[in-house]
């Protein structure tokens, strides 16, 4: 029998654009239906649903409940925590989460449910390539990362967009119920993601940063080619994080 698959897309503020540009990629990508989990008001529901020619559930959160609001990471932070608990309370087998700044560009995409099916979970990693380096980000300042950890600084940095999960698997659970109670603490999700990796010696299969190409390494993946059994082969990027002015402009169509 084959698994229950869906996408989440996750968007806390005042984004209805940056959704509505994200529903029509997924439909030009992909039949699957789609979860929005957002803080919209209700009048931009209809609007939001109607972008779709299949059923778009919303699922709306009230701002009040969230955590941090007055921090300018609110959003961000409290995007972490949503994506990990609906990828395991919403009834699908596996879900693709997304932020919503981001874009799916290959159809190859559907691999990573294959690969959470098997594994558990999926993330890409991330272009500063270790955990020190990740670690110098300018939303770093106030969290307690660089005091309270002590594991190794060259381990794998990772994305959390897109994060591929089977709640099914044990794995899964074990790693995504640790993430949840690192985010209890204000701090950088990628972060929290390796921090509940090393506490519970679960591993996600980490993709490509081509799963996630970002602005630092968008002209390089753009360009990259391998010569292969005499032929010049593109590497495909299979998702962009378009937010990033840089990934924009190199990828415009």
């Amino acid at each position: 029998m084959g698994m229950n698959r869906a996408i989440v897309v996750v968007s806390l503020g005042d984004r209805q654009e940056l959704v509505k540009d994200l529903l029509d990629n997924l439909r030009a990508k992909c039949a699957l239906p789609i979860v929005v989990v957002t803080d919209v008001e209700q009048r931009y529901v209809h609007e939001l649903q109607s972008r779709s020619t299949s059923i778009v559930e919303i699922v709306r959160v009230e701002r009040s409940s969230l955590q941090w609001l007055d921090s300018p990471r609110w959003g961000v932070r409290n995007c972490n925590v949503l994506s990990a608990k609906f990828a395991l309370c919403l009834p699908y087998d596996s879900c693709c989460v997304l932020n919503d700044d981001m874009r799916i560009a290959h159809p190859g995409f559907v691999d990573g449910f294959v690969l959470a099916e098997r594994f558990g979970v999926c993330v890409p990693m991330n272009p500063r390539v270790y955990i020190k380096y990740n670690a110098m980000g300018a939303d770093m300042e106030k969290t307690p990362y660089n005091s309270q950890y002590e594991g190794p600084e060259h381990a794998t940095a990772c994305n959390v967009s897109p994060m591929f999960v089977c709640r099914h698997h044990d794995n899964a659970t074990a790693l995504l119920n640790a993430y949840l109670e690192e985010l209890q603490v204000c701090m950088r999700g990628t972060h929290a993601f390796w921090r509940a990796s090393w506490r519970t010696g679960v591993t996600p299969v980490y993709l490509p940063e081509q799963w996630c190409v970002c602005g630092s390494n968008a002209k390089y993946i753009h360009a990259y080619k391998k010569t292969l059994k005499g032929k010049s082969v593109s590497i495909e990027p299979m998702m962009l994080h378009w937010g990033q002015a840089e990934v924009r402009e190199t990828f415009k169509p």
